[in-house]
């Protein structure tokens, strides 16, 4: 993994626009994530009234803030009680769908990161 990637969260169920602003307001607590997550609005659907923000987008190093975004991500999910999914994709394809079910298990979550980010998740583990 180069030394920035961008990454892209989609939250995507009911209240999503509201469930985006909280998990931007708990991303922006992690150290390793503050000041690097920034919402954004995604562009209306059709018969939709305006845009809302559903779309954050959060710029990680090799460092292994992918890791500690996952694991955010999983504990963000243990205080929901609605069905919400969040899915990360990266530019290249790569990507990675964590909803309340897959949250309550996020060493397999983690291992699904380690596949598709092996850099960040070995940088993680060594520190």
């Amino acid at each position: 993994m180069s030394d920035a990637v961008e990454l892209q969260i989609i939250v995507e169920g009911a209240e999503a626009a509201s469930h985006a602003v909280g998990l931007f307001n708990w991303l922006g607590l992690e150290d390793e994530l503050r000041g690097r997550v920034r919402p954004q609005r995604r562009a209306p659907e059709p018969g939709e009234m305006g845009a809302s923000v559903e779309l954050l987008t959060v710029a990680v190093g090799s460092g292994g803030a992918v890791a500690v975004l996952i694991q955010s991500v999983c504990t963000w999910f243990t205080s929901r009680r609605t069905d919400v999914k969040v899915t990360i994709n990266a530019a290249d394809g790569r990507h990675i769908e964590v909803d309340i079910r897959r949250a309550a298990d996020p060493a397999a979550v983690l291992r699904e990161v380690a596949e598709q980010f092996p850099a960040a998740v070995e940088r993680h583990s060594e520190s």
